[in-house]
């Protein structure tokens, strides 16, 4: 059961993450408070931290 977890545990957190970069997106960049600012650098970073998750959980 253990290593059925394992096997599973990477596609479920690259869903969850594709899905916290969407939902950060669409409402970050609506937001009127923030004027509308660009996503860029904000989705940029945040991807980069995924990824860098996804290594350290893949070692």
């Amino acid at each position: 059961m253990f290593n059925l977890f394992l096997a599973v545990s990477p596609e479920i957190f690259l869903i969850n993450a594709t899905l916290i970069l969407l939902i950060h997106g669409v409402v970050f960049s609506t937001s009127k408070k923030d004027d509308y600012p660009p996503l860029v650098s904000n989705v940029g970073w945040l991807g980069l931290l995924s990824v860098a998750r996804l290594g350290w959980q893949l070692v």
